[in-house]
C-alpha cells in the first residue's frame, strides 16, 4: 500500500517549491535587495532544487511501491479466477454437461436472461430453456439462485454467510 505521509510529504515539498519561486520573482519585482543578495548565492534555486529531488523521490518509491501492489492485487485475482475456473469444471464434469449446457450455465452465472443467451449462442429460446431444464435436473438444483448459492458456498468454503 502506498504511504499516505510520504505522499502527503511530495505534495506540500512540492507546493513549497511553487511558493518559494513566487515569493522570489515577487521579491525580485518589488527591488527586494535581501532577495537578489540570496539569488546572487543561488539559494533559493538550491532550495527549490533539493525540495524537488526530496519530492521525486518519494515519489519514485511510491509509485514501484504501488506497482508491486498492483502486481499483488492481479496475481490473486488471478488465483481466485483459476481457482472459480478449476471449480466449475469440476462441477462440470461431475454432472456430466455437455459443452452446450456449460457454456450455458457460464451465461446463467453471469445472469443473462433466456433471450439473450438464446441471441448470443444463436440458438431458439425454447432450446436454451430445454438446456437449463436439464442443467437443473442434472445439477440437482431448483434454479438459477441454487446453483448459484452452491457454487458460492463452495468457493468461500462454507464462509459466505456468518452466523
Amino acid at each position: 500500500m502506498p504511504s499516505k505521509s510520504r505522499l502527503t510529504f511530495a505534495f506540500f515539498a512540492s507546493l513549497s517549491c511553487a511558493f518559494v519561486m513566487m515569493f522570489e520573482d515577487i521579491g525580485e519585482a518589488m527591488g527586494a535587495e535581501w532577495i537578489e543578495r540570496w539569488d546572487d548565492h543561488h539559494v533559493w534555486e538550491v532550495m527549490i532544487m533539493a525540495f524537488l529531488f526530496g519530492a521525486i523521490a518519494v515519489l519514485g518509491l511510491e509509485v514501484s511501491k504501488m506497482r508491486r501492489y498492483q502486481e499483488t492485487l492481479e496475481d490473486k485475482v488471478n488465483r481466485a479466477s483459476d481457482a472459480f475456473e478449476d471449480l466449475l469444471a469440476a462441477y462440470f464434469d461431475q454432472w456430466a454437461f455437455s459443452s452446450a449446457e456449460r457454456d450455458v450455465t457460464r451465461l446463467l452465472l453471469k445472469g443473462c436472461s433466456v433471450a439473450e443467451m438464446a441471441e448470443i449462442r444463436n440458438a431458439k429460446e425454447g432450446t436454451i430453456k430445454a438446456q437449463t431444464h436439464s442443467i437443473y435436473k442434472k445439477s440437482g438444483y431448483s434454479g438459477k439462485t441454487q446453483l448459484l448459492s452452491a457454487l458460492l458456498e463452495d468457493l468461500t468454503h462454507g464462509g459466505s454467510v456468518s452466523v
